[in-house]
């Protein structure tokens, strides 16, 4: 692919901007979705070994989470860099950002992953992990580690193909990723077949395996038919100044990712006194919001990509034009969904755990926290369009008043009075404030 072909290249700069925002948002979805559901299918595989598996996987989804975070901070970062340059139309940067984006994944990715192991014990012996539990979490996690990097390569890759505004081939990665899952997944868990039966390790087994496959395709696409990323320029003189433009917003991204796992470690430790039971009911809630969230945050990933094109260009008012498009479905979609989950909170649980106490308790989540999914989708919105035009730290400040600075204090407030109930309307409530104090943002935007 030569330099000047970027000029032919379809972009984001002109056109329907609803019809724009659909075509990336819906295959986004779909790939979001299918991730979402192997996640519900991998609860539900665990769950019948019973309670124990099901806590200490829900002990184990906060530190997933953090490294999770680590790496879509990066990719964040990445899209919005590779975004505005592909705008300006230059795409020897797009390349250059590209690899060096994926240079910094690979370091980081390694060594978080050797960090991790290090530090099992402790971390979740601070999160309130019993003895009991420590043999199941140390094994999922030791296994998991293994394939960080991996996911970190994938999901980078996928960063630098989605800012040039194609979402299918990310759409195709993330649905082969939870295809192989959901189909390995009971093989591993419960020995089907030849394979022998490692219960919880399985899951985390199926895990690297599926990273390994998507990472090594992802690799291929990126390196030999889009020409993106160029691995015989790993080090170079510009390398610091590309990771400065990449970090600019990948850093706050980062930091705002890492909020919410340390956030729900912290929920997570305060559900703890109340027994492994609503450690697992917490655990099996967020797998079902992420299914009922994925609209959002498809569609802000979707307002992301065309604010990054489009404020490159200087199109200031395409971009608060889908903003406010966006801003109008996510309200939308959080009447649809919470009216859903509430006309099922007492016929979802039993799928995944059939403890009375883990039924009541996640029941309690399905009535109480969707209700403010509107608002949170809101939130979403504001937050990527934000971010797509280099402006990390106001999106930053959303994030640490949803999960720390108003969540926690009132969660812990409340949860004295009302007990697992008051974690749940702390968590409501802080959707509705902090998502009325994005609705004012999003009316500045681009201003």
């Amino acid at each position: 692919m030569r330099e000047n072909e970027i000029s032919a290249r379809p972009t984001l700069l002109e056109g329907d901007v609803k019809s724009h925002l659909r075509r990336l948002a819906l295959p986004l979805a779909w790939g979001m979705f299918a991730m979402t559901s192997f996640a519900v299918a991998d609860t539900f595989f665990i769950s019948r070994l019973g309670t124990q598996y099901l806590a200490a996987l829900g002990f184990c989804l906060p530190v997933v989470a953090f490294f999770m975070g680590l790496i879509f901070g990066l990719s964040v970062g990445t899209t919005s860099a590779v975004a505005r340059v592909y705008g300006e139309g230059d795409f020897r940067k797009v390349q250059r950002l590209a690899t060096d984006a994926m240079t910094l994944t690979i370091i980081l990715m390694i060594a978080g992953s050797l960090l991790g192991m290090v530090i099992i014990d402790p971390v979740f012996a601070l999160m309130g992990a019993k003895a009991e539990l420590m043999p199941l979490i140390r094994t999922y996690m030791r296994i998991w580690y293994c394939g960080l990097p991996f996911v970190g390569v994938m999901l980078m890759g996928n960063a630098c193909i989605r800012a040039t505004g194609d979402t299918r081939f990310v759409s195709r990665m993330m649905s082969l990723f939870a295809a192989i899952n959901v189909v390995f997944d009971p093989f591993l868990i419960f020995g089907w077949g030849p394979f022998p039966e490692m219960k919880l390790a399985g899951a985390a087994a199926t895990h690297v395996f599926a990273n390994y496959l998507t990472c090594m395709i992802s690799a291929y696409v990126l390196i030999f038919r889009r020409r993106i990323w160029r691995p015989r320029i790993l080090f170079h003189p510009g390398l610091i100044d590309s990771w400065k433009r990449v970090l600019h917003v990948a850093v706050p991204s980062v930091f705002s990712n890492q909020i919410g796992p340390i956030s729900a470690a912290v929920i997570t430790w305060m559900s703890a006194s109340f027994g492994k039971e609503a450690v697992a009911a917490l655990g099996v809630s967020m797998r079902i919001e992420s299914v009922a969230t994925i609209l959002f945050y498809a569609t802000g990933a979707g307002v992301s990509i065309f604010t990054g094109q489009n404020f490159g260009a200087g199109n200031y008012g395409r971009i608060k034009e889908a903003v406010a498009a966006g801003s109008r479905f996510a309200i939308a979609w959080g009447f649809v969904s919470a009216a859903i989950l509430w006309g099922l909170a007492e016929e979802i649980p039993p799928l995944f755990d059939a403890n009375p106490h883990v039924v009541h308790f996640t029941a309690q989540y399905l009535r109480w926290v969707p209700i403010s999914y509107g608002a949170m989708g809101t939130m979403v919105i504001s937050n990527a369009a934000l971010n797509g035009m280099g402006r990390p730290l106001p999106a930053t400040l959303l994030i640490l008043l949803k999960a720390i600075i108003i969540y926690i204090p009132l969660a812990y407030v409340l949860q004295q009075h009302f007990g697992f109930t008051g974690i749940l309307m702390a968590l409501m409530a802080t959707n509705f404030i902090v998502g009325f104090i994005s609705y004012l943002w999003n009316r500045e935007v681009a201003s």
